[in-house]
């Protein structure tokens, strides 16, 4: 069953956007624990609030063709850890994560929870499935926060979206990406 769109936006609202099929089948909820998620938070001064208490970063990972930019695309930045990094957007109005990219062939964006600004996101999203990069958590994460699919069925079924989305071509349109597969503003290099 469809769902209502998830409703998406920056903390001060200028930039505002959706994700339009959106379903429990289709989402990948998740928590990334991997360091440079944490890095990308850091770097943004935004850790208290996109970092559980573990470094964990909550992601729902959607096909990057069903995500909509409705307002303030002009505050839209774009941050990489490395030449060869994530493109990792953010809105520079006040600094609040958007989501992860790799490059504009690739069918998906892994948004982050602060950009989420749904009541029902575990009712249109589905609940978190389970965590990943755990060897880079900051402390022992309790069972009750791992999700209840373990990490490799969590990655295989990840791996199985990720195929699915680019067999039915869910890499356009790409919002991130201009035709020629540049992104739409100049990632900031940013080393660890």
């Amino acid at each position: 069953m469809a769902h209502s769109p998830l409703s998406l936006s920056c903390q001060c609202k200028k930039v505002k956007a959706s994700v339009v099929p959106i379903s429990p089948k289709v989402a990948n909820h998740l928590i990334c624990y991997c360091s440079d998620c944490q890095q990308f938070a850091h770097a943004l001064k935004r850790a208290d609030d996109v970092l559980n208490t573990y470094g964990g970063t909550e992601i729902v990972q959607v096909p990057v063709s069903h995500f909509n930019i409705l307002e303030g695309e002009e505050h839209i930045a774009c941050l990489k850890l490395s030449e060869k990094g994530l493109h990792r957007w953010y809105a520079k109005c006040c600094n609040t994560p958007i989501g992860n990219t790799l490059t504009a062939g690739w069918p998906f964006i892994g948004v982050i929870r602060s950009f989420i600004n749904d009541p029902s996101l575990d009712e249109k999203a589905g609940a978190i499935k389970g965590s990943v990069h755990l060897k880079d958590a900051t402390g022992l994460v309790p069972d009750d926060l791992l999700g209840p699919q373990g990490h490799k069925r969590l990655v295989l079924a990840t791996l199985v979206k990720l195929a699915s989305w680019k067999l039915q071509q869910k890499h356009t349109p790409n919002c991130f990406f201009k035709p020629d597969g540049t992104p739409i503003v100049t990632p900031h290099i940013q080393a660890h």
